[in-house]
């Protein structure tokens, strides 16, 4: 991809199109477009503060390990994405991994860019601060799909989450590939890996879904969502 597509996708997508014209400047001719392989660490859990990484193509799985589990896998995150933030405020090891689950490419904003960045403006950490607002918000949603009583339901609030479409299909309507086995959507939605199994099996025989190695392709995210509203 040419850096200017990159910049454009992020520009687009995400938090910086929330940010002032001359912030998001700042950030973008500082980035530097690397290339993650399928599999490949981004950085993983407990690695030393870094930068920032902003997913302009691909997706990268996020994993956590909260008290004595995991690490595990939580999350996924698409273009337009960013990530690392908190590093660059606290200076501390990283809170959570990020994997490559396809080939990706990544903007990423070194430690020192954001330094610059913020020395030259000190009120520029407010808007840095907007990408925990972004995960925070995903935090809150992930939980609460949680409390979903109906196991059937539950799971199909956390695939649709997983898949970027929770509230709102994608407006192009092309099928959406989630990067995941049944036994992580098992865990990530707390439920049995017979019951997902079931579950999915049922949703592609309805035409919903197209299930395959290590992938789900959602190819009806309204079907679904009216499942959740019914």
């Amino acid at each position: 991809m040419e850096k200017s597509a990159a910049h454009q996708i992020v520009l687009r997508k995400g938090w910086l199109r929330h940010t002032p014209a001359p912030f998001q400047r700042a950030v973008v001719e500082r980035s530097r477009l690397e290339q993650f392989p399928a599999g490949t660490p981004v950085y993983s859990l407990g690695d030393d503060p870094g930068g920032m990484f902003g997913i302009v193509a691909g997706c990268l799985g996020v994993s956590v390990a909260p008290g004595d589990g995991g690490p595990y896998l939580a999350h996924f995150a698409l273009p337009g994405t960013w990530f690392g933030e908190a590093a660059a405020f606290t200076r501390q090891p990283r809170r959570v991994g990020l994997t490559a689950s396809r080939d990706s490419e990544l903007l990423h904003l070194p430690l020192h860019a954001i330094d610059e960045i913020v020395g030259r403006d000190p009120g520029a950490w407010r808007y840095f601060g907007l990408v925990t607002i972004d995960h925070l918000e995903v935090a809150i949603g992930r939980s609460d799909d949680l409390m979903i009583r109906d196991h059937f339901k539950r799971c199909v609030a956390v695939l649709l989450r997983l898949a970027n479409c929770r509230h709102v299909s994608p407006p192009d309507g092309n099928p959406i590939e989630v990067d995941i086995s049944h036994e992580d959507l098992a865990h990530v939605a707390n439920i049995a890996r017979t019951t997902a199994g079931a579950i999915l099996r049922e949703l592609e025989a309805e035409g919903h879904l197209k299930l395959s190695y290590r992938r789900i392709s959602v190819l009806a995210p309204d079907a679904l969502l009216q499942m959740l509203r019914d």
